[in-house]
């Protein structure tokens, strides 16, 4: 027991022990900080990829797309695990926005079953939602004025998206919901509220579009606005353009997404494609079919599941006389997902570096401790303390340095992790310098996720260094000469 106590006499004797208690904490506080917003930014990462392109992807073998769609949807539909399936078309293009031009891509979708097979539903701003953030920051722009709200510069907050689309009391889309976005009503209602003036110069607006919501927050967009989107035909290569009207927004919370994606019912999408056929050429078709399968057999953090069901897909496909690739969620943005494990990766290893550095200092306090301690180490050997006492000692200093700022680290990285999106926004509101800018993590907000095993590997490296630090001076103490221990001055 006396091992024990004379531990805390000697913790509390020296300058280096707070130097080393303190660079254990600060380092396993960085070491929780790095892995949980790491580990928060890969699952929001594989959410935001698994919500948008659902869980398996089928792309057509051919320049005109997927050639028997109905064939390939009967094949897959029977297999277990299946439970829904949507076509879709992406194409590049530009708009051409008054003066304005910008590459984007146009993805062309029915509403209704995308909704089935990913996030979509989730991400959308319902009819009137626009209009309401709109009203909270200009007041004035009310029923009676609703024309005013087609001058404004909308300066929506992320924020506020972000509130009103977590809004428990809101509702789900339902099929209907969904439709208005690209109907002729809701289109003809969208110009008689936010641009009055072009209803005459379009008795029959343009097909729907939506919009990412970061168009919107950067006002390169405006609801009720007409563009025009212009791509290459896929048979001819020549350009051929469509004029659309934005009748909603999307967040998805993926900021390339947000800002350079368009929605359009993919039938129209289609038949501007088909616009520039050569003679007795055949009509493009879909490029793809995304596949929905039962959560509770596929999980983000399983893919063994999700793995087998793609080959099962695959060897339905062969069956119906296609040869069609099939790609999980994963595989389709995998480049990126190896990027940012690789990036984890580097970065826990150079905090680490730390943490090995803090042991550098726990052996060099304790070494200077046996020293200092000779004489007291002397008298405990002369009234018969064996070795391994006075080892433990020491060990026992070196090991309640270690566990004690690994504690307060995990503390002080958890308070800050949990605080991190706020601390942000103070910075930046400061100094003007955004650390995590969105536009190249693709998120507008900082994740942070802890998970159980990223805190295990916060804590085990500092023990384990704090313990192989104090083995040395631990083992080196009691080896001294009693007798002339007490005579060393």
């Amino acid at each position: 027991m006396y091992q024990y106590f004379l531990s805390l006499r000697f913790f509390r004797s020296r300058f280096l022990t707070l130097a080393a208690f303190l660079s254990t904490m600060f380092g396993v506080a960085m070491l929780l900080i790095v892995q949980s917003v790491m580990g928060g930014y890969m699952s929001q990462l594989k959410e935001n990829i698994r919500g948008q392109e659902a869980h398996l992807r089928i792309i057509g073998n051919g320049p005109l797309g997927l050639k028997n769609l109905s064939e390939v949807e009967d094949e897959i539909s029977s297999i277990e695990g299946v439970i829904g399936s949507a076509p879709f078309i992406e194409r590049l293009a530009v708009y051409r926005s008054g003066v304005s031009i910008k590459p984007v891509t146009l993805a062309g979708i029915d509403p209704v079953r995308q909704a089935k097979v990913s996030d979509f539903a989730s991400y959308l701003l319902r009819p009137g939602e626009l209009d309401e953030l709109l009203r909270k920051h200009h007041p004035g722009a009310g029923s009676a004025g609703e024309e005013a709200l087609a001058e404004v510069d909308m300066p929506l907050a992320v924020d506020d998206v972000h509130s009103l689309l977590s809004d428990p009391g809101r509702k789900p889309l339902d099929d209907e919901d969904l439709k208005r976005f690209f109907d002729l009503e809701w289109r003809i209602e969208i110009l008689k509220k936010h641009r009055p003036l072009l209803v005459k110069e379009f008795p029959v607006p343009p097909a729907g579009i939506i919009v990412g919501i970061q168009s919107l927050l950067d006002r390169q967009l405006m609801l009720g606005q007409i563009l025009t989107i212009i791509t290459l035909s896929p048979d001819t290569g020549r350009e051929i353009s469509e004029r659309f009207l934005v009748t909603g927004a999307i967040n998805t919370g993926d900021f390339q997404l947000d800002d350079s994606t368009l929605f359009a019912d993919v039938q129209k999408v289609r038949n501007l494609l088909n616009r520039d056929l050569a003679q007795n050429a055949s009509p493009y078709r879909y490029q793809g079919l995304r596949i929905a399968l039962d959560e509770d057999k596929v999980t983000i953090r399983d893919l063994d599941a999700l793995d087998e069901i793609r080959d099962e897909v695959a060897l339905a496909i062969a069956r119906s006389g296609s040869l069609l690739a099939v790609q999980t969620w994963p595989e389709i943005r995998s480049n990126l997902l190896k990027a940012v494990g690789i990036e984890k990766l580097l970065v826990y290893f150079i905090v680490l570096i730390l943490i090995v550095f803090t042991g550098s200092m726990i052996l060099l306090m304790l070494t200077l401790t046996v020293i200092e301690k000779t004489k007291d180490v002397g008298v405990l050997m002369s009234l018969g303390a064996p070795p391994w006492g006075v080892t433990n000692i020491f060990l026992f200093n070196g090991l309640l340095i270690s566990m004690l700022g690994t504690g307060m680290g995990l503390g002080l990285g958890y308070a800050f992790s949990s605080n991190i999106n706020e601390i942000h926004d103070l910075i930046y509101a400061v100094s003007g310098v955004e650390l995590f800018p969105a536009e190249i993590y693709q998120m507008d907000r900082i994740p942070v996720h802890f998970y159980p095993d990223d805190i295990l590997w916060c804590t085990l490296p500092p023990v384990i260094v704090g313990l192989l630090a104090s083995l040395v001076p631990a083992t080196w103490a009691p080896r001294r000469d009693p007798i002339g221990s007490i005579q060393y001055e």
